[in-house]
């Protein structure tokens, strides 16, 4: 696997976590320790993003912040590529 693969599949797992524990807080939402697993994993969610952004561009245009020119649509998108 290359390091770009790496880090997109260390954000799926990451984003997996997170929808996970926010399933299972949606009927135990005082769990502490749910609620310490969802912000750890979140935390990891978003520096892995912003790792991830840094080296190879936006990830969602969700992220997208220039405000000068629409850059989303700039080759490679996130899911194109990366398995080749």
């Amino acid at each position: 696997m290359t390091s770009r693969e790496n880090m997109l599949q260390k954000i799926r797992e990451y984003d997996f976590t997170m929808m996970d524990t926010g399933l299972f807080l949606n009927s135990h939402p005082k769990d502490a320790m749910a609620l310490d697993h969802f912000r750890k994993a979140r935390e990891k969610y978003n520096k892995a993003v912003k790792e991830y952004e840094s080296k190879y561009g936006v990830l969602t245009m969700k992220n997208m912040d220039n405000n000068l020119q629409w850059t989303w649509i700039d080759d490679p998108w996130p899911w194109e590529g990366a398995d080749n």
